[in-house]
């Protein structure tokens, strides 16, 4: 199982891991070295605009639309930006591509462009992130905890978080109650 990333996994029902239970993970890079991406619709943890200040790049919220939410468990002290290609910050080192479409950096001077207002780049912030050893995570999917799918964009950053695990679901084209045991009219 390879060329898992760019794409999503989506969190099987029931998952059994409070960390990543109904979640849908931006799948940033798969390899022989293990996995890493972000919790797209992780629990949100401030307005963007808040981390410029708790960064100390702004002593006031510049007004910034976006949001940080848990990318994942490890390292939630650092934050990730992840944003579309068009969206690109020129002069800005420490950019890389998720796919063709996506880009993603953890540098404070993307936070600086965004706290001086000369950019209206949609940008989402990840806290953590979600990290496989190798196999780990092909081992997964083959026990069925993952089901793995297509990137689509507006999963990523059109889709209202709460929202993103039932249309991942659709991208796969099935439904999370076709993974219940239960038959209808049993108790």
């Amino acid at each position: 199982m390879s060329g898992l990333a760019p794409g999503l996994i989506v969190a099987a029902p029931p998952l059994g891991d409070p960390n990543f239970e109904r979640s849908v993970v931006l799948l940033a890079s798969h390899g022989p070295e293990g996995a890493f991406g972000w919790v797209i619709n992780g629990r949100e943890l401030m307005p963007l605009s808040e981390l410029v200040v708790r960064a100390e790049v702004m002593a006031t919220a510049p007004d910034i639309n976006g949001s940080v939410r848990l990318g994942g468990p490890v390292s939630p002290e650092q934050v990730w930006l992840v944003y579309r290609v068009e969206d690109r910050f020129d002069g800005v080192e420490g950019q890389f591509s998720v796919g063709t479409s996506i880009l993603a950096t953890a540098s404070r001077r993307v936070l600086e462009v965004l706290g001086e207002g000369s950019s209206t780049a949609n940008v989402i912030g990840f806290a953590g992130y979600a990290g496989w050893a190798p196999m780990q995570l092909e081992n997964e999917i083959r026990h069925g905890a993952w089901l793995p799918t297509d990137l689509d964009l507006g999963i990523v950053f059109d889709v209202p978080r709460d929202k993103a695990w039932e249309r991942a679901f659709g991208l796969i084209g099935a439904n999370p109650m076709s993974f219940t045991s239960r038959t209808v009219g049993s108790a």
